[in-house]
């Protein structure tokens, strides 16, 4: 199942018919997992058609870099939310269910600050010392995966990001 906050469009169907070249595409539910009411509505739409959940995996981002001087309160906290909100969301619907794991995507961003990410790096960090207390109350593991920068998929794979990253230096993981 793939839970993702918007609507069901042709680029998510462009998606979910790549993944279906290997097999079956995913159930797609559109709901907020920001929001525990969507998130248990989700949860709910999963259990039914599958039965059980074995695994979850956060993989949340909010794309709205800017320095703190120039960030307005909303863009801090949308960007942060995704991460904290929704990590705390996971742990509070799912995590009774006799998981294998949860897998929380998170970036070298807790480490690394970057000009402008100061929202998504809190966010980050927040997500990983999380995880590292959940790990400790959960009956299965939860780990972190504090990926690097990918240049030529997703969210920050615009031109403008791969050279913004050059110029810092940092190189691009690739699929």
């Amino acid at each position: 199942a793939w839970i993702g906050r918007r609507e069901r469009d042709e680029a998510i169907e462009g998606k979910l018919e790549r993944v279906a070249a290997g097999g079956r595409p995913p159930l797609y539910i559109s709901a907020d997992a920001r929001n525990r009411h969507d998130l248990e509505r989700a949860f709910a739409q999963i259990r039914q058609r599958f039965g059980r959940i074995d695994g979850v995996i956060h993989s949340t981002i909010v794309l709205a870099d800017n320095s703190l001087a120039n960030m307005t309160e909303e863009q801090f906290s949308a960007a942060l939310s995704a991460k904290v909100d929704v990590a705390v969301n996971v742990a509070q619907v799912f995590g009774a269910e006799p998981l294998d794991f949860i897998l929380y995507f998170s970036s070298i961003q807790s480490f690394y600050k970057a000009p402008g990410q100061s929202n998504y790096a809190s966010g980050c960090a927040f997500t990983d010392a999380f995880a590292e207390w959940q790990s400790g109350k959960a009956g299965y593991p939860v780990k972190v995966m504090n990926w690097g920068y990918w240049g030529s998929v997703g969210i920050v794979s615009s031109a403008a990001y791969q050279e913004r990253m050059a110029q810092s230096g940092v190189g691009s993981l690739e699929p």
